[in-house]
């Protein structure tokens, strides 16, 4: 993986998540996907991170269904998969997408308590209350992820859970502050699930920053952690000249 001296510099050289193809994919898969839920009667979970988040959603203010704040939720995966699983928690679902991500899902969406949003600021605007607020694999793809996790907790939701973060764990890399790289993928391995008859073939490509392990703990200090969840093994990336150490990291933390 190639080595960037910033953010800028391995968007310059990605195709982003503004990426046209990843976008149809994405929402076509989902579209897929909903249909696919409403037609199974049964309520099966098939992966770990599914368990996980059914646990996060059932923990959390047990007392009411949720008004739910997701950063990153794409076309909206992980709501309809809750949605399916545990119908009785959620009571508004708002995420914070790209306006071409955003545009894509309002095409096929017209649930009435899931909605789609530019930024974090009107996405929490639009809910009742400030329940949960989520990020599922999406701090290392910003352009500063302690800022957004920072922005998150400012936010003054009760719970922030956290997901699917990679994170560098040796002592060198933590110290070294973040690593700019980017990620390349197959277009067709983006979206929940697989949609038989349909492939986008080709590669594609977006940022990727690499914080500590030691930097994301110290910015959540200020809240209570309530569950840490160690998502992967550690392996290694070779990035530039170095090997980096890097596991994928979740957190369930409550508002003090």
């Amino acid at each position: 993986m190639q080595e960037y001296d910033s953010f800028e510099s391995a968007l310059r050289d990605s195709d982003s998540y503004e990426d046209p193809r990843l976008i149809e994919i994405v929402s076509r898969k989902t579209s897929h996907y909903r249909q696919k839920l409403t037609a199974d009667g049964s309520r099966k979970i098939s992966s770990r991170q599914t368990a996980q988040n059914v646990f996060v959603l059932s923990y959390v203010e047990q007392a009411h269904p949720l008004e739910i704040l997701e950063v990153g939720g794409a076309c909206g995966a992980g709501y309809f998969e809750m949605k399916h699983l545990l119908p009785e928690r959620i009571a508004q679902w708002c995420i914070c997408e790209t306006p071409a991500m955003a545009a894509a899902a309002k095409s096929f969406t017209n649930e009435p308590d899931l909605s789609f949003h530019s930024d974090l600021e009107s996405g929490t605007a639009a809910l009742g209350r400030r329940d949960l607020a989520i990020a599922q694999g999406v701090l290392q793809y910003a352009r500063d992820p302690l800022q957004l996790l920072s922005d998150l907790l400012r936010l003054g939701f009760s719970y922030v859970y956290v997901t699917r973060t990679v994170l560098a764990v040796d002592a060198d890399a933590a110290i070294a502050g973040p690593i700019f790289t980017r990620q390349v993928t197959d277009i067709s391995a983006h979206g929940p699930g697989k949609l038989q008859g349909v492939t986008i073939d080709g590669k594609t490509s977006q940022p990727l920053t690499i914080t500590g392990l030691e930097s994301i703990s110290t910015r959540i200090s200020g809240a209570e952690l309530l569950y840490w969840f160690d998502e992967s093994d550690d392996r290694v990336l070779s990035i530039g000249r170095r090997l980096v150490t890097v596991r994928d990291i979740g957190f369930l933390v409550k508002k003090r």
